[in-house]
């Protein structure tokens, strides 16, 4: 049989895949490249020119020895005995590759591999163990089938082997299979195939689980809206490439639009100097409210007319704080939550209890700066030598320290030369503190003035030594200013029209009050090669990556944590979508009926005419379908191939699939190699039965082999004499 011949190899990959799966779940990057090595040596070994096999009773102490390694290891906590027992059946599937190839021993290497697929789902939520699982679940029922032949001819040929002697065997005999069995395999595998598919999807839709009580560490992110931050030589900055969120951003047209310099995501504002090189979020004023995921929820910041943005977020890594572009006027989020909104700064975060997000939108005001009421600091930096650098600053740029802050001009010339003196190539970017001697370690680790430090001494850091740097000499001369924690990102995805943040995106920048409640965004970290503001363009590769984790995340978050919340909402969705459907097919054909009636110039009387018209051609198009398929059932019953229904009229053998099913449901069934003739020889009927049922039988071999055609008249005779047959054979005692 052609369709067996692809099975070793697909048996194998079987196993193998099962194999590589589990050592994914497990995470255990030495057993898979361990396992996966012997795991393929075995088709060398027992599959090749070789066929050598591991003895039993070695087999059977690598199996005591595996156990016993797997007792020993399962001492510890409870929750390590699922992968502790995932390593066992891995290993116990290694050696039985090992073993000599038999029916019984390909069905327990089957087995494993289903044992395998099903202890890694138990702890498994991996997006690549997802997919693995269900490709592997497709492929697994198509070779399980194969096996089931595989198994049923080698079963044949054993017991010829055992009725005939070894002296009279001839050549290997192959088992009768029908015309096509290859056609006949393969549309009932997939048939199978789907409605395996279709019944999997319908279960998963109607059995939500549970709530998933918390979100795994490895999927949450490090929050860059930090609350509080302290300048040491220990806090390096994290180089992460793992992909936090994505934005995207829309006008009041809908269209997406693409900011020229990147965006500056707002997380939280440090505005206290509690001293020793700490800074703080001090000034507060919250305020509470509940969201909701189909309307926008205003909040109470929202005071003017100007164009807005709507900024759409969908979370990848899920962060406790809600990161807005600009001062944000409204906000929606997925799920519904409690949020707290910092009236003085004009930031958000989730209020106490509340889940992270999955997405939210906010719509935020276009212009640049942010609007925000200022109160007069508590906490303020001071130091004599960086007030003496702020004042040089500002006289070597012509700035008049007497008109800050009252004056806006000057405010934003001191704090532009801040930031053009800190960008300089005096000061250079490090996200780390391996430039650092020992001694200068030591000496910043016990210094009570870091800002101080960076600024005379070391003037190497990371973007938060800059931006305290440029606050602290704000402080120094009166000028309102403040540090803000958050994202950069310029990194654009033209596939997506969306901005991709990363982990090493994360910023910290400055804000002037160069107006009355107008605070302006200062950048005084170089764009150096490692800064967050230089950021290159994305190649394939990452572009790859991104999507790979944005699926990764959709999988945690729609498959994993597919509860009844999720179940309602899909349920929500479905329902309008399909009256929608309808209502619109439904027009559809009531305006095209009326219009083809406004054609034709049809009346009233015109109209119900052509309804009955169409009706009638609906029922004559179901019952072509059903004929149709009353005829390929007989052509199916009598084994007629596509050749010979060409020249014999199927119409004219319908008579005789009608008296085989008669005596099927008598219990004769016709085996498939014996011919109708021999068969119906063979029966025990009565004589009258008999004698009909062999008139039958000759009258279906002249058409078929003796190319007659019966005529129309003739057909009914012969379906009549069936008929006839049928009643016989409830008379009869059979």
């Amino acid at each position: 049989m052609k369709v067996l011949r692809s099975y070793r190899a697909m048996r194998f990959a079987l196993v193998l895949s099962a194999i590589l799966a589990q050592c994914i779940a497990l995470g255990n990057v030495a057993l898979l490249v361990v396992a996966g090595t012997l795991a393929s040596l075995s088709w060398a070994v027992t599959e090749g020119h070789r066929k050598k096999s591991v003895p039993p009773w070695v087999a059977r102490l690598l199996v005591l020895a595996v156990f016993l390694f797997s007792v020993f290891d399962a001492i510890g906590p409870v929750d390590r005995l699922p992968l502790i027992l995932g390593q066992f059946v891995v290993w116990l599937t290694i050696i039985k590759m090992y073993g000599k190839r038999t029916v019984e021993h390909e069905a327990q290497l089957l087995l494993l591999s289903v044992l395998l697929m099903t202890v890694g789902a138990l702890y498994a939520t991996g997006f690549l163990f997802g997919l693995l699982l269900i490709a592997w679940s497709g492929f697994g029922a198509w070779v399980l089938l194969l096996y089931q032949l595989r198994s049923g001819l080698e079963t044949c040929q054993e017991e010829r082997r055992f009725v005939i002697p070894a002296k009279k065997q001839q050549l290997t005999l192959q088992p009768v299979v029908g015309s096509s069995p290859n056609r006949v395999f393969r549309k009932n595998a997939i048939v199978f195939l789907l409605l395996g598919l279709t019944g999997s999807i319908a279960l998963f839709l109607v059995t939500p689980r549970e709530a998933l009580e918390s979100i795994p560490e490895s999927m949450i992110a490090r929050d860059s809206g930090l609350e509080r931050i302290a300048l040491r030589p220990d806090r390096d900055i994290l180089q992460s490439t793992r992909q936090v969120m994505t934005v995207s951003l829309e006008d009041i047209f809908g269209n997406r639009v693409h900011m020229p310099n990147g965006l500056r995501l707002r997380g939280k504002v440090l505005d206290a100097y509690l001293g020793n090189g700490v800074w703080e979020a001090h000034m507060q004023m919250k305020s509470t409210l509940v969201t909701s995921a189909t309307e926008m929820t205003p909040l109470t910041l929202s005071q003017s007319n100007r164009p807005t943005l709507l900024m759409d977020v969908e979370m990848q890594q899920p962060v406790a704080r809600i990161y807005s572009l600009y001062r944000p006027v409204a906000i929606k989020t997925d799920p519904p939550s409690r949020i707290a909104i910092d009236m003085v700064n004009a930031t958000m975060g989730l209020g106490i209890g509340s889940n992270p997000l999955r997405k939210y939108q906010v719509e935020v005001d276009y212009e640049k700066e942010v609007t925000s009421p200022f109160k007069t600091k508590r906490y303020s930096y001071t130091n004599e030598n960086v007030h003496a650098l702020a004042l040089q600053l500002c006289a070597d740029a012509g700035v008049d320290v007497e008109d800050i802050p009252t004056n806006p001009t000057a405010n934003a010339q001191a704090a532009k030369a801040f930031e053009y003196y800190l960008r300089s190539d005096e000061f250079t970017y490090a996200t780390d503190g391996s430039t650092l001697t020992i001694a200068q370690r030591a000496a910043l680790e016990s210094d009570d003035d870091p800002v101080a430090t960076f600024l005379f001494t070391n003037k190497s850091g990371h973007c938060e030594f800059f931006a305290a740097a440029m606050v602290a000499m704000c402080d120094t001369i009166s000028l309102p200013a403040r540090i803000v924690t958050g994202f950069y990102v310029d990194r654009w995805n033209d596939m997506t029209n969306k901005y991709i943040v990363l982990e090493r995106d994360a910023h910290a920048w400055v804000e002037v009050e160069t107006d009355p409640m107008a605070w302006v965004a200062f950048d005084p970290t170089p764009s150096s090669l490692g800064s967050p503001t230089q950021q290159l363009g994305m190649s394939i590769v990452e572009r790859v990556v991104y999507a790979w984790q944005q699926w990764e995340m959709a999988w945690t978050t729609n498959v994993i944590g597919y509860d009844a919340l999720a179940q309602g909402k899909l349920l929500e969705y479905m329902n309008p979508y399909w009256q929608k459907y309808g209502s619109t097919l439904s027009e559809y054909l009531r305006g095209t009926y009326a219009w083809t009636a406004g054609v034709l110039g049809v009346g009233n009387p015109g109209k119900l005419w052509a309804q009955l018209i169409v009706v009638l051609l609906l029922l004559a198009g179901f019952l072509a379908a059903f004929l149709r398929f009353q005829l390929r059932k007989t052509a199916t019953l009598l084994s007629l191939s596509s050749a010979m229904q060409e020249q014999i009229p199927i119409a004219s053998v319908v008579f005789y699939a009608k008296l085989q099913r008669a005596l099927a449901r008598q219990g004769f069934v016709r085996p498939i190699f014996l011919p109708a003739k021999a068969w119906i020889a063979s029966l025990t009927l009565d004589k009258e039965s008999a004698e009909l049922a062999t008139s039958l039988t000759e009258t279906y071999y002249k058409i078929r082999f003796g190319r007659y055609k019966p005529s129309r008249s003739e057909r009914a005779e012969l379906l009549q004499s069936v008929t006839q047959f049928e009643r016989l054979l409830q008379k009869g005692d059979l």
